[in-house]
């Protein structure tokens, strides 16, 4: 395949299910901080119609990927090559016409910032820009805790307090409410949420107590996301015993348990912390709007 890119020793192709072992090999080099993008990876094979995976190769050598969701609008760039980010970034401006007009891009922050400084030279600016914490956790680091057998996966029954309490932490943690900036696509991600069973919840006699999910798993780690309380159970220890129980069932799947939080939200990095969980990198979200 021709290269559609090169600048010194650096080319940028697009990959295909030809190059899933190379692929593998890359990103295992971090499986815990790369598990969104294994998952994936392992799931569609590189061979997905509306995704494209971009790989950087200096001297031969994988030194940088990017995947784009041409569905999702997950911009997910992997690497610490500040030459090779730059040049996948170019790339990645290029692709903005097969991506929905709102897209995310999220990463280290070594991967991100080369992203970040080839869009601003074209004017394009995030609407809303989060610095956050990579964490992860081992088993034998989670303290001991009451069991919590109430914490059930969604299903389609739950999809009304499912659609309403991720309305309210995207509100809360992104300052949008997408039951009005994306109906249609919110709606639809709730509805897959809830066939799949990859969201959690714990109810009580008056309502939700706690909700999280499962975005990705695989040997090597489970990433958790979505984490929630409604306010007024808040400060009472829920968060605490739900998120220790699901990171418990997680743990019969996977050596370990990660996420990533806003670096400013105390109190959610220091409930991680009560649970063991140990920063892993500085990472970033950015999201745009095309139409803005």
């Amino acid at each position: 395949m021709a290269p559609a890119h090169r600048a010194s020793a650096i080319a940028v192709d697009r990959l295909g299910p030809q190059d899933l072992i190379e692929t593998f090999a890359f990103l295992d080099q971090d499986p815990i901080l790369n598990v969104y993008l294994v998952a994936l990876t392992m799931r569609d094979a590189l061979g997905r119609p509306r995704d494209e995976t971009w790989g950087a190769r200096r001297d031969g050598r994988m030194v940088g990927l990017l995947h784009l969701g041409g569905r999702s609008g997950a911009m997910l760039p992997v690497g610490e090559d500040a030459e090779a980010m730059r040049l996948l970034g170019d790339q990645a401006r290029l692709r903005l016409p097969m991506l929905p007009r709102r897209f995310q891009l999220v990463g280290s922050r070594a991967a991100v910032d080369p992203f970040l400084s080839v869009f601003a030279r074209t004017g394009l600016r995030p609407r809303l820009a989060r610095a956050q914490v990579y964490m992860d956790l081992i088993r034998a680091a989670l303290p001991a805790f009451e069991r919590l057998p109430e914490l059930t996966p969604a299903g389609a029954a739950d999809l009304p307090v499912v659609y309403e309490s991720g309305a309210l932490l995207r509100a809360e943690e992104l300052d949008e409410d997408p039951r009005t900036a994306d109906p249609e696509g919110y709606r639809q991600r709730v509805a897959e949420e809830c066939r799949d069973g990859h969201t959690f919840l714990w109810r009580g006699p008056k309502g939700l107590l706690f909700r999280a999910s499962v975005s990705a798993i695989t040997a090597d780690a489970a990433q958790v996301s979505g984490v929630y309380t409604p306010r007024e159970h808040r400060n009472q220890g829920v968060a605490r015993r739900g998120l220790a129980e699901l990171c418990t069932r997680l743990f019969e799947r996977t050596r370990s348990v990660c996420l990533f939080v806003n670096d400013r939200n105390v109190h959610a990095l220091a409930l991680y912390r009560r649970l063991g969980f140990r920063p892993r990198a500085a990472w970033r979200s950015l999201f745009y709007d095309l139409g803005a």
